[in-house]
């Protein structure tokens, strides 16, 4: 019996460690100013960011309200929230599944990026993989 208990809680144990292995990891960047190309100019570099990411069930742009690429009264499930560190780099790990990503600057959610069905920074996390991203903060930069 106690072998029976033993080897049911190293199975669950060894599928739980299964479940985590899988997410989103990524790096939040920073840039602003005039971003046009120049014969003068050197291109400017984005830099790494602390910034808060809020990842949401998947949601697209018609079912959200948004003034340009700010966005509020998301109807679909935060499912968590964490932060990258200074250099901007962050790990989170998720069940399979479909998300929208947000960053969040001051009181508002920001995203710049859709796909061809609308749907707001979609990232796709398959079993068994990080997906990687990068999150270009760009609001105060022009091109």
């Amino acid at each position: 019996m106690k072998f029976i208990l033993t080897w049911l809680l190293l199975l669950g144990a060894v599928a739980f460690a299964d479940a985590q292995k899988q997410g989103i990891k990524g790096t939040v960047e920073w840039i602003q100013g005039n971003q046009m190309p120049g014969p003068d100019r050197q291109p400017i570099k984005p830099a790494g960011i602390k910034r808060e990411v809020w990842i949401y069930d998947i949601v697209s742009l018609q079912q959200v309200e948004s003034e340009g690429v700010f966005f509020q009264n998301i109807p679909t499930r935060i499912i968590k929230k964490v932060t990258s560190n200074r250099r901007g780099k962050f790990k989170v790990k998720l069940p399979p599944g479909e998300y929208s990503l947000f960053i969040k600057e001051k009181e508002r959610l920001f995203a710049n990026r859709f796909d061809q069905n609308n749907r707001i920074n979609a990232v796709k996390v398959k079993p068994g993989k990080f997906t990687r991203i990068t999150i270009l903060v760009d609001y105060e930069a022009t091109y």
